[in-house]
Parts: structure tokens; sequence; C-alpha cells
């Protein structure tokens, strides 16, 4: 199963030109989905349907890409399940992955991806005087390789490498293109409350403030730069070298030990200790209309009351802008970063061999490039800010349509994270002890059509929204798969609606006390 592990992160990154879903619309947007709405949108904390909720783990995994096609005779689910057939397998049962199973999308474009996922760790999600308001605290790790600008025979070589015969043998000018590999640990804190409660109209709003700490960072920028391949005479011609006849790229990494070193201290969450660090923060607002709220609506201690136990709306209409800010990657000890202009750079596969971790790497590309040592670095990765609106229509009890627009706040040309761009439409049966959901989807900034498929029961949620990319229908440029545990104590219903009031005094209260005459 390692194997198999190493594999798939190795489709992933074959396939950065194509993109899905980080928004788990499938899981994400119903009415018990505890902490993972508060990522859509934090006003989502007060007025829910529980009184108390966990998350204990959680995890996504995405790619997404304009170039090539998954083309595999077996299933993205085979694989990460490990029942692939024998047929496809080694005689040591690893399973083969040729280079011809990504099929490639050739129309001289500029290539872009969009991959991976994060990992959602213990959080809490409560409600204080009487849900009224709501906080929430949350811990995740986020993983993001991001790709942009890329013109079609650089992506090419990064999809194909140097095997691909159509490319041996030509000179190529006027390459560019940008990579950011970023992974960051997130502590966060969200707060939100109930601003208009006017019986029909109500509204909440929310706020979260997000402490990132930066783990990882690799980029790199490929400016109006050629290159050719050619035999390699070392290999006798059986390998092949690049020869970047005319370069200009600036490219940075962290060294491992800025993950391998990291302690939850406070050091680490708020000082100088990580390679970056910064802030981050999500701001939403949700109206619910509510023309029946007649029907939730009782009296106790002779005050106007609504049941905290049911949905109340007609329709929910929610906005939000999330993930404003920025990391900070600036401590020298972790980081290492070059910029070089030349010609005539050789790049051999025996450069690249027995590298030691993440500066063996960065010292191997100085060597073929001839540069030495690292400037100073210190630079910022933005947060993939997005604004997301989605409406939530209350068909019949226990039915819902929820549609979903996600769209990306951040430039192609800017240097970080990006969101991705999507629209959905998702029915929906809930219940407070299960809930299925069909997603269907506009993906890949809005160029790719997708059905998913999400389920909740009980403590455990999972689903995807690209089903047919998960089963291999299509040759699918997407995929994405999400699944957690969580559990929460949900609001109390009126133990007696309309309850007399002043409260009537026990029969043992009435026997002793005095009685007035009259």
């Amino acid at each position: 199963m390692p194997k198999n592990l190493l594999l798939i992160g190795g489709i992933l990154l074959g396939i950065t030109n194509s993109a899905i879903s980080q928004h788990l619309q499938g899981i994400a947007m119903g009415n018990y989905s505890g902490t993972q709405a508060l990522y859509h949108n934090p006003a989502f904390v007060s007025d829910s349907r529980y009184s108390v909720y966990v998350n204990l783990v959680g995890s996504q995994l995405y790619t997404a890409n304009s170039g090539v096609r998954y083309n595999a005779p077996y299933s993205f689910l085979s694989l990460i399940t490990n029942q692939v057939s024998n047929e496809y397998r080694s005689e040591k049962g690893a399973v083969l992955f040729p280079r011809a199973y990504l099929k490639e999308r050739l129309n001289g474009r500029d290539k872009w991806l969009n991959a991976g996922g994060d990992t959602r760790l213990p959080s809490i999600m409560f409600g204080l005087f009487k849900n009224k308001i709501g906080v929430g605290l949350s811990t995740r790790v986020r993983y993001y390789v991001n790709g942009s600008g890329i013109t079609e025979p650089l992506a090419r070589l990064l999809s194909k490498t140097t095997r691909e015969t159509d490319l041996q043998g030509q000179t190529f000018t006027d390459q560019s293109g940008k990579l950011n590999v970023n992974a960051l640990a997130e502590v966060a804190m969200t707060i939100g409350g109930v601003v208009i409660d006017n019986e029909s109209d109500f509204l909440k709003v929310g706020v979260t403030i997000k402490r990132l700490v930066g783990l990882y960072n690799a980029n790199a920028e490929v400016r109006n730069s050629s290159y050719s391949i050619q035999p390699d005479p070392a290999w006798a011609n059986r390998r092949y070298l690049i020869d970047a006849g005319n370069i200009d790229v600036k490219y940075g990494i962290t060294k491992d030990e800025a993950f391998q070193d990291f302690r939850p201290s406070v050091s680490w969450l708020l000082g100088n200790s990580p390679a970056g660090s910064g802030w981050g923060l999500d701001l939403g607002a949700v109206y619910e209309y509510r023309p029946d709220i007649n029907k939730y609506s009782y009296t106790e201690k002779g005050i106007r009351m609504h049941d905290a136990s049911k949905n109340k709306y007609l329709y929910r209409i929610a906005v939000s802008l999330t993930d404003l800010g920025r990391v900070h990657f600036k401590n020298p000890t972790y980081l290492l970063q070059q910029e070089v202009k030349t010609t005539g750079g050789i790049l051999r596969y025996d450069d690249f061999q027995n590298l030691q971790g993440s500066e063996g790497a960065f010292i191997a590309i100085n060597r073929a490039l001839g540069a030495s040592g690292s400037q100073t670095a210190d630079f910022h990765s933005i947060l993939p800010m997005a604004f997301q609106a989605s409406v939530d229509y209350n068909i019949q009890p226990k039915i819902y349509v929820n549609a979903l627009w996600v769209q990306n706040l951040i430039p192609q040309s800017a240097f970080g994270m990006r969101a991705e761009s999507m629209l959905s439409v998702t029915p929906r049966y809930e219940h407070k002890w299960y809930e299925i959901s069909v997603p269907v989807s506009i993906m890949n900034r809005y160029s790719s059509p997708a059905i998913g498929l999400a389920m909740r029961a009980g403590p455990l949620w999972f689903g995807t929204d690209h089903l047919t990319g998960l089963l291999n229908i299509g040759n699918p440029k997407s995929f994405n798969l999400y699944f957690g545990l969580s559990a929460g104590l949900f609001r109390r219903p009126p133990e007696m609606a309309n309850k007399c009031w002043p409260a009537e005094k026990s029969w043992l209260r009435r026997i002793f006390s005095r009685r007035d005459s009259f």
C-alpha cells in the first residue's frame, strides 16, 4: 500500500494541469455540517442545530488541470483502494502506470493546475446564550500545488518528462510558467451571532481569524526561456538530457527541517520559529426567509420562543469572503532562493539521483545552471482568496436544493495559492442522523461538468464531487474524495409548548400553602 500512495502522489503531480473541487459541496452545505460549513461561511457558527459539535478528523484530496486526462484502464477508485487487477501489476505486485495513461490535450494554450487537499484535525463548535452567539475553534493542515501560465511545451516536459518522443530533438523558445507548492498549519477561531430575528426575516454574521504557520514552500518562475531535449552521450544515447539554451528562472525552496522541526508551541505559532507565518480572515453573512415561523414558535415563561431543533427557512442566502491574507516566509534558517540568467545550462539524469532532501535538489539545480549558494530569501505567499455565495431552498420537509458559486479572486500573475472557481447545484435529503446528496457541478474554471455523491451516516461522512472521475468514466481531468468522523449534541425541542406562566406550584407546595379566604 505505501507504494500505491507514492504512485497516487505521482499521478496527481503528473496531471497538474486539470482541476477538482476543493469545496466539499456534497457534505458542507447542509444544516448538520457543523464545522465543515465554517470553511464556506463563518456565520454558520450561530443558530446551529447543534449545541456542541466536534470534528475528530477529516480529509480531502483533489486535483485538476487543463493539459491531460486520466486514461488508465483501471479507475482511480480501484487504485486508491488497492483493487487494481493483476493484469496491470508487475511481477512484484506493483501497480503499473506508464506515462501513456495520461492523455494530453494539445491546443497551443498555456496550461494551469490546481491540486492538493487538507487534513481537518480536532475542532469544536458550540453555542452561547441559547445559540444566539456561536464559537468555533478549528485546526487543520492545508497543502496546495498551483501552476499558472505554463507554456504548452514546458507543461508537456513536466508531465511527460524527457521520454516524450515528440519533444526530443526540437528547440522550444519563449517558455514561461509559474509553480508554487505550499503546506500550511492553521489554527482558527470563529465567532458569529444573530443580528436580526424579526419573525420572518433572520440575519446572522460571522468572522474567522486564522493563524497560519508555513511548513513548506517550493516555487519556481520561468521567464522567456528556451530548452531542447537531446540524447545523453554519457548513457550511450539511451537517456536524454535537457539543454537549457537560454534560461531566466527564479526558484526557492524550504529545507526539510522546516516541517521536521515543527513543534506545537507558542514560539512556533506566534513567534519567528517557523519558515513562514501569517494571518488569514473569513467574513460572512447568512439571511433566512421564514414565512412559516409560527409553526416553530411557542411560549416559555411568558416569552415567545422558536424551536431550536428545527430548520425554519423557506430559503437561505449566504455570502462570504474567504481566505483573505498571506504567509510571510522569512526565516533564513530554513529558506533557500536563487535567481539565474544564463545560457548553456545542462540538466542530466545523473545529477538528480540520490538527492539529500529538498536542499539536495536545490544544490543539484544550482550546479546544473552554474549557480552556487543562496540569495536572501524573503517572500509572501497569498492565500486562496475567494468570493462564495449560496442559496439553499427547502422544497419540502427534509428535502433541499442548494446552489453554490465560488469565484477565485487571486489573479494568475500573483505569487501564491488559488481557489477553484465553480458552480454547483446539489439536491439533498437530510435528517439529523443521516444525509445523502448529489452535487451536479461545473468545475475546472467552469469548463468541466461533474456529478457526485455524498453521504452522512451518524458520525461518518464521505463523498466525491466527481463520481465519474473516480470511476474513470470519460477520460476525466479531475478527481476528488473526502471523508471524516464528526459528532455533536443536537439542540433540544421544547419540553412542552405554550406552558402556562406564572409556573404552577407543585402539588406538595399547594397542600401546605395558605389559601386565600373569601
